[in-house]
């Protein structure tokens, strides 16, 4: 497993060469997923994280030496996630307009989130934060990337500072917890802001 400390690489489990010891870490790692969005990082446990993937708390420090450790490679895999869905969305969206685009990326955004809790309940993990820095600054390249392929394209200065914008509004609705209808009233809210910014701009 990369060590915790390290700025250039994504954390990851220490990988298993065998598909039960694959299932493992992927039913511990599910089992932190659903400890972490109930009770947060700082209270969830290495013990409660064990039981609740029905494994020996042995099992959890051979594959995840700390809890922080778990964390992480939650994060990393969830980040993954999003880059495969922010690759798919340029491939859609290239040609169309910035207002266009900004509302297909909320959307996708949105449900992204709505589908990976835990991407949000972890995005400030506490620790060492280099390689969370590499993550979000490969995103917002991401995310310029779409606006520059717009028709007409975006300055670049302009789609990078879309690129900071977008995600910091998208924390918005996530303190929410537990009111849906009101999340989701808040997400349409800036989604149409950000549009009708984008579209005066064009006009």
């Amino acid at each position: 497993m990369a060590s915790e400390k390290s700025s250039a690489t994504v954390p990851q489990p220490r990988a298993p060469q065998q598909k039960r010891g694959r299932d493992r870490v992927a039913a511990l790692m599910a089992a932190a997923s659903e400890l972490f969005v109930e009770k947060g990082f700082d209270a969830t446990t290495m013990t409660e994280i064990a039981a609740k993937a029905g494994a020996a708390i042995g099992t959890l420090y051979l594959f995840f030496p700390t809890k922080q450790a778990v964390a992480q490679a939650i994060l990393a895999q969830n980040a993954e996630a999003l880059s495969a869905e922010l690759d798919d969305l340029r491939d859609r969206t290239q040609g169309m307009s910035a207002a266009v685009i900004a509302d297909q990326l909320f959307a996708r955004l949105g449900t992204f989130m709505a589908g990976h809790p835990a991407y949000s309940a972890l995005l400030d993990l506490p620790g060492d934060d280099g390689w969370r820095r590499a993550m979000r600054g490969h995103r917002r390249s991401q995310i310029a990337t779409l606006f520059a392929a717009a028709d007409p394209p975006l300055p670049a200065g302009q789609a990078e500072r879309l690129a900071v914008i977008v995600p910091q509004l998208m924390r918005i609705p996530l303190t929410l917890i537990g009111e849906k209808r009101l999340r989701d009233g808040v997400l349409e809210d800036l989604r149409l802001m950000l549009s009708r910014h984008l579209e005066a701009g064009e006009g």
